[in-house]
């Protein structure tokens, strides 16, 4: 029986109780074992983590024993299992009762708790230039239970520390790197990515950054349609996909047609609706007019309400929390610079329920769905923000399941890693995350984690809380 310390975010929520409940409820039955808007240029190397420390062992074969399964290649929990992982897989499921643990293997004793895949945050942003911040903000997703992040708008920075990540040079969540966005003249990045004015210059880009590694393509907002139908079609030429916003003259159906793979921010709902959803009133005739083409396309759309339906009030909640304090201060600095600050409170409810009828009707229509949130920009904190958006799902119509699934096997679908990770099956990569009960009752339930898996290595929710304490008083506490 050990004592392990809930998340940080969880200790300080006071609308779930007090420090003293959270301590208590953090006794755990269980054995747990020992880029973004702003990047600069410049290309840091692995070179750049030199004071990161080896990673600690880990055992070539680890059981999580009497565990309910949520595997999400279905709705619906497998009870009392044993899953066996070798190395950076899993290898097995079976009933506990008839399933075998190897000699030697690490145990976990799950008894009764639930064991999800790892989960994956679809918009994020590592908005500091110093690989050092770089790397600790990283951290932040692991924390709360989040093995996997898309870095939606990618530098030389994330990419090194993404390869770093990958060849076990460095601990962190697995990272998939977007290009910077490739914009028009008159974008407000104009300093981080030259604008492209021609078809010529995009279809340069997009070599570009095919070379270079990026794992999408990005554009953005004030492309003309010829310079975005060559860049789609360069991409497809190289082999990469294009996600990001849609452009505004290019719209929704044009986005759509082209086969622009995700689509953040529902803009385009937002562009080709009577009246903008920030704060007005939807033609919901419109809306479903779009959402049943989208989901004729088969593209995925990533509403990010916790961003775009941030208040004042809730910006300043988060400015002054004690959260606040694990976050680098490159990633405030960012924050701080940009300006973002939330909307007045009835542009931001309104807004909230615009996105919500959009996300609903995405959905009635059969329409597919991502969780993102925007982390790293606008006072959207990393890890945490993750929960806060499934909740918005699961507010906006979805079930339990249907949100999960947003971050999970869906995400594994659009960001073509399907093979990889985002499924509990045998063969696909040991992204886990145990908590104390049924997410599929309760999403809620993923925000008490007992500890995270990566890519075989277990992390308890001790050891997290260790790292992160680290962290925080590396910036004078």
């Amino acid at each position: 029986m050990s004592t392990v310390p809930p998340a940080p975010h969880a200790l300080r929520r006071s609308a779930v109780g007090s420090l003293l409940s959270r301590l208590a409820a953090a006794v755990l039955l269980l054995s747990l074992g020992a880029a973004s808007c702003g990047e600069q240029a410049t290309a840091p190397a692995a070179s750049d983590f030199p004071d990161e420390r080896a990673p600690s062992p880990r055992p070539e074969i680890v059981a999580f024993v009497g565990v309910h399964v949520v595997p999400m290649d279905r709705e619906g929990v497998l009870r009392d299992q044993t899953v066996i992982v070798r190395g950076e897989r899993i290898e097995a499921i079976g009933p506990a009762s008839a399933t075998d643990v190897p000699d030697g293997a690490f145990v976990i004793e799950g008894r009764g708790r639930y064991l999800v895949p790892g989960l994956v945050d679809m918009h994020v942003h590592l908005s500091s230039d110093a690989p050092a911040y770089r790397r600790n903000d990283v951290w932040l997703w692991p924390a709360h239970g989040v093995t996997t992040v898309r870095v939606m708008w990618g530098g030389a920075g994330t990419k090194a520390l993404r390869d770093s990540i990958r060849a076990g040079l460095v601990e962190g969540p697995d990272l998939l790197v977007a290009s910077p966005g490739i914009d028009g003249p008159g974008g407000p990045w104009g300093p981080f990515t030259p604008p492209v004015r021609t078809p010529a210059e995009g279809r340069a880009a997009v070599r570009e950054h095919a070379t270079a590694g990026y794992d999408y393509i990005k554009v953005y907002n004030l492309l003309d349609r010829p310079t975005y139908d060559a860049i789609v079609e360069e991409a497809r030429a190289q082999g990469i996909s294009v996600i990001g916003h849609v452009p505004r003259a290019v719209g929704l159906y044009g986005a759509l047609d082209a086969g622009q793979r995700t689509l953040e921010h529902l803009l385009g709902f937002r562009l080709l609706a009577s009246t903008a959803s920030r704060g007005g009133t939807l033609d919901m005739e419109r809306v479903r007019e779009l959402a049943e083409r989208s989901a004729a396309s088969g593209a995925w759309h990533t509403p990010t309400i916790t961003v775009d339906a941030l208040s004042r009030s809730r910006a300043e909640q988060i400015r002054s929390s004690d959260d606040i304090a694990y976050v680098s201060p490159g990633m405030r600095d960012f924050f701080a610079s940009v300006g973002y600050n939330g909307f007045d409170e009835d542009v931001a409810r309104r807004a909230r329920e615009n996105h919500e009828a959009i996300t609903r009707e995405i959905l009635r229509a059969g329409g597919r769905i991502l969780a993102g949130t925007d982390a790293g920009f606008g006072w959207i904190l990393p890890g945490v923000s993750l929960h806060e958006e499934l909740r918005a799902l699961v507010d906006a119509g979805l079930s339990p399941f249907e949100a999960l699934r947003a971050a999970t096997s869906e995400a594994a679908r659009a960001a073509e890693r399907d093979d990889v990770f985002g499924r509990i099956v045998p063969g696909l990569r040991a992204d886990l995350l145990l908590v104390a009960g049924n997410p599929l009752e309760d999403i809620g339930a993923l925000a008490e984690s007992s500890g995270t898996m990566i890519r075989g290595r277990w992390y308890s929710r001790g050891e997290l809380h260790e790292r992160l304490e680290a962290i925080r008083a590396s910036y004078g506490g």
